[in-house]
């Protein structure tokens, strides 16, 4: 008896839990320079349409940011830590970023953007979790 209702309980709060979720985009951004961190995210549809663009800030490797969008089947998101809080991610001579970086579906690419086909995600329901590890061009 003891058991069913612990399982009981366990349901009722895990569908509690996933009713609470709002549809859109979490992720979480390991390997930034510092933290807290502000974290820029540009969401792009399979048509290279900008769905959402914005700065997050994480406290941590394991905080959560959220964007609120909506998101189609296919989606790519590029990231990058805007460590000197410019509004925009810094260039090296080259052109080579100076700022941690990183790209959906681990398509990270040296000194370059991936193409949109290696970095497209599918849409795993209405909230899609994603992580990222920010690299800069020596690593």
């Amino acid at each position: 008896m003891k058991t069913r209702t612990v399982l009981l309980l366990f349901a009722f709060f895990t569908s509690a839990v996933v009713a609470q979720e709002k549809p859109g985009l979490y992720f979480t951004c390991a390997a930034a320079d510092q933290y807290p961190a502000r974290i820029a995210y540009e969401i792009l549809d399979a048509n290279e349409q900008r769905l959402a663009v914005g700065f997050a800030e994480i406290q941590s490797p394991a905080d959560t940011a959220y964007v609120e969008v909506q998101l189609p089947e296919r989606f790519m998101v590029q990231v990058y830590e805007d460590a000197n809080r410019n509004d925009k991610l810094d260039r090296g001579l080259f052109t080579q970023p100076l700022e941690r970086y990183d790209f959906s579906n681990k398509a990270w690419v040296f000194l370059g953007k991936p193409d949109l086909a290696d970095a497209l995600v599918q849409r795993q329901g209405a909230a899609h979790y994603l992580h990222f590890e920010l690299k800069d061009v020596l690593d």
